[in-house]
């Protein structure tokens, strides 16, 4: 009998499934070869011991596979996905404000930002900031892509964009194009300064609302003085 020992696996038909290997000895896996063998099936087991291995290799068992039980954490998957900033890890939350103030004090070198800028106002405390539109790309658990959206009453209006990469940058806006809901609109502010915005600016099909405005700074070492 010994049907505790094993069972029929429909998918797998040409052996039976031992179960409770721990539990035998040798006479009961010497006859449930002898019943194996004529039914003309196999045997088959998963052991989770050394111990169980080696008595089962000494009765003749071969390793055909090893089974590696793993788990995949939302932050640890392969590939470039695109994730809202609303699911991000609290420490990935903290490095796009890194990100956010190295983009925003590198595009205003000329005029530079203030040190004192808390990019937690700007962002996350701000009830206008957009967490389920803002989007990120990941890449070995890091941010390489940014879109930072804003609700603009009943539309958009896109704070930052900016990555590690002009053409992984691209793709992610071509991402969000497919996210937005259809006949909104997305407003944008682009700055001839932020290489990023204006790559952005210059691939799609933007129409233009309002005069350019140029900006213009004049410095207290400028030689040119009026005399008063």
């Amino acid at each position: 009998m010994m049907t505790e020992f094993y069972n029929i696996n429909e998918n797998h038909p040409n052996n039976f499934n031992l179960t409770q290997v721990p539990d035998m000895d040798v006479d009961t896996i010497w006859t449930l070869q002898e019943k194996a063998q004529a039914k003309h099936k196999g045997l088959v087991a998963q052991v989770y011991d050394r111990v169980s291995l080696g008595f089962l290799e000494d009765r003749g068992f071969n390793l055909i596979y090893t089974t590696h039980f793993a788990k995949l954490n939302v932050r640890d998957y392969a590939g470039e996905p695109v994730v809202t900033v609303d699911e991000l890890e609290p420490d990935l939350k903290q490095e796009l404000l890194i990100l956010l103030r190295d983009h925003y004090e590198r595009i205003h070198r000329t005029n530079p930002a203030s040190k004192n800028i808390n990019y937690q106002d700007w962002l996350f405390d701000n009830h206008h900031f957009d967490l389920k539109h803002s989007i990120v790309r990941l890449s070995q658990q890091h941010i390489v892509a940014v879109i930072l959206i804003f609700e603009n009453e009943n539309d958009f209006k896109l704070g930052w964009t900016f990555g590690d990469d002009m053409a992984i940058l691209l793709d992610l806006w071509r991402d969000l194009l497919g996210i937005l809901p259809v006949g909104k609109v997305l407003y944008a502010e682009f700055k001839s300064n932020d290489l990023f915005a204006m790559s952005v600016y210059d691939t799609f099909m933007w129409h233009d609302i309002d005069t350019v405005a140029q900006t213009l700074l004049w410095q207290d070492t400028s030689k040119n003085l009026r005399n008063v």
